[in-house]
């Protein structure tokens, strides 16, 4: 396998050739390669554009409809699919961008920061389209605008600071941790006034990028957490092996561990896909990693258990038992395989052990809100046809926004001889411009 990674040494070496820092659009540690070359409308990309356009328009259809005819939620169930999946489930998918930048930059695990990227956009992908599931969640969109004005927040409601903190949170945070993905395309295919552009907001971004990646942090904190917090106020309706006051830091810590697990799955998966080279140094670090917080969080999850004395409840095996039981082992088995050296160097393993992590953190999000909880009086909640084909096209369309956003932009990272093949490439496409390349080195050597 190819290294992404520089090693010490060379890693030094590019620093002390990078002399021009106040017209380079990436550090050197977060050298991505776009997939160039490719077409962007494939057959596949059109097929789940379809199904996206599809669920578009019955969800045009929902915002005249309403809620009750429209979907299977009734007066006992009022959240459905939209918000315990899309919204609930697929943003811990989405929390990639905290939990590697965590990893990066509060633990120092230099090597993460070549994923960064990869976890940005899928945030991004992820928080958009969690967003458009909100909306179409809303009993009255078009009142949505409340939310921006101070009298008239809740401010005892989680679901405020969901509301509130989430596109607080993609527009400016993830939008912003996006700029220089933007501005390097720019750089590297556009005309020479968009590079003059270039030249002079990225010191302004650079200036202002920590206290951004500060606020990157804290929001998704803040949100994650309040979704566990919405689950407490259903008291006794949720079953007591998931009813617990440690439920926001559960969801919040099971978010941070399945962000980093989607993350080294969609680099695996991309990888495989278009035939990219992999670093299993560091997507073997990153494993090993969110195995580790995995270890501390099911421990924590039992010692819970124990001191809310439902030990009897958690090995009663019957349903709920069984359902609590079979979560933390799909969540606990990945941990144990991926702390063996050998193991975690294995791509297949690796991959395989990434898509059981994620399953088994969207079983925990999901099943307090659902499956786990029981309103009484004989109430039952199945989603509609239109609930599932519009949940199936937002889904698709993040597939689709992933894949044509790697090859628009330099978001999958790369060995070194990759960039300078992108560049080879781009000097035959530009032969007439002289160039520096995304780092402040010059393109043409």
């Amino acid at each position: 396998m190819s290294d992404i990674v520089m090693d010490d040494a060379a890693q030094a070496a590019a620093e002390a050739d990078y002399q021009t820092p106040e017209t380079a659009v990436v550090n050197v540690w977060q050298r991505g390669v776009p997939v160039y070359g490719k077409r962007i409308f494939t057959k596949t990309f059109r097929f789940l554009m379809a199904f996206a356009l599809l669920g578009l328009a019955i969800g045009i259809i929902r915002m005249v409809s309403g809620l009750g005819a429209f979907t299977g939620l009734n007066d006992a169930y009022p959240w459905g699919i939209w918000k315990t999946f899309n919204v609930m489930a697929l943003t811990a998918l989405g929390s990639g961008a905290m939990s590697v930048g965590i990893g990066a930059w509060v633990l120092y695990r230099k090597r993460l920061h070549t994923l960064m990227r990869t976890a940005v956009v899928t945030s991004f992908i992820f928080y958009s389209t969690g967003l458009l599931a909100l909306l179409a969640d809303v009993g009255r969109p078009w009142n949505f605008w409340h939310a921006i004005l101070p009298w008239h927040w809740n401010t005892n409601s989680p679901l405020w600071e969901v509301s509130l903190a989430m596109p607080i949170y993609t527009v400016i945070f993830l939008g912003f941790e996006m700029i220089p993905i933007v501005l390097e395309r720019v750089w590297s295919t556009g005309p020479r006034r968009g590079r003059k552009t270039v030249e002079r907001v990225m010191p302004t971004v650079r200036k202002i990028y920590p206290f951004m990646i500060a606020g990157a942090y804290v929001m998704p904190m803040m949100h994650q957490s309040s979704l566990g917090a919405l689950m407490l106020l259903a008291g006794s309706k949720l079953n007591v092996l998931w009813q617990t006051p440690a439920l926001p830091g559960f969801y919040l810590v099971q978010a941070g561990i399945c962000g980093m697990a989607f993350v080294v799955l969609a680099v695996m998966g991309a990888s495989l896909i278009w035939r990219r080279p992999l670093d299993m140094k560091v997507l073997s670090e990153a494993s090993v990693l969110y195995s580790w917080v995995i270890l501390i969080w099911v421990i924590a999850r039992f010692v819970d258990v124990g001191v809310r004395g439902q030990f009897g409840a958690a090995f009663a095996f019957d349903f709920p038992s069984k359902l609590f039981l079979v979560e933390n082992m799909l969540i606990l088995a990945p941990a144990v395989v991926l702390l063996s050296p050998k193991l975690n160097q294995i791509p297949r393993v690796v991959f395989v052990m990434s898509i059981v992590t994620c399953v088994g953190g969207l079983a925990y999000r999901f099943i307090p809100t659902t499956i786990a909880y029981d309103p009484g009086a004989g109430f039952a909640y199945f989603p509609s046809v239109p609930e599932l084909l519009i949940t199936t096209g937002l889904v698709c369309f993040a597939i689709a926004l992933f894949s044509a956003a790697v090859k628009l932009f330099a978001i999958l990272p790369a060995p070194l001889s990759s960039w300078y093949a992108l560049w080879d490439y781009l000097r035959k496409r530009f032969p007439d411009e002289y160039r520096k390349d995304a780092h402040g080195n010059p393109a043409h050597r």
